[in-house]
């Protein structure tokens, strides 16, 4: 257990200044495909706003900010 959490040799443990995160290993390649989205649609998202677009038609169109 770490901080009252559930650990098994094979989890993938982040942590930073904000916290701490576990994932399962059995959860892992799911968790890593959808942060991978994440931060290429932030990379768009940011790319449209430097080139001008507004935050309303940024977040309708990628659904994220």
């Amino acid at each position: 257990h770490c901080g009252g959490i559930l650990t098994r040799p094979g989890d993938l443990i982040f942590a930073d200044v904000d916290g701490t995160v576990v994932v399962p290993q059995e959860l892992a390649d799911e968790a890593i495909r959808k942060a991978w989205e994440k931060i290429n649609g932030e990379s768009k998202v940011r790319n449209a706003l430097r080139s001008g677009a507004s935050v309303t038609a940024t977040f309708e169109k990628y659904g994220i900010l």
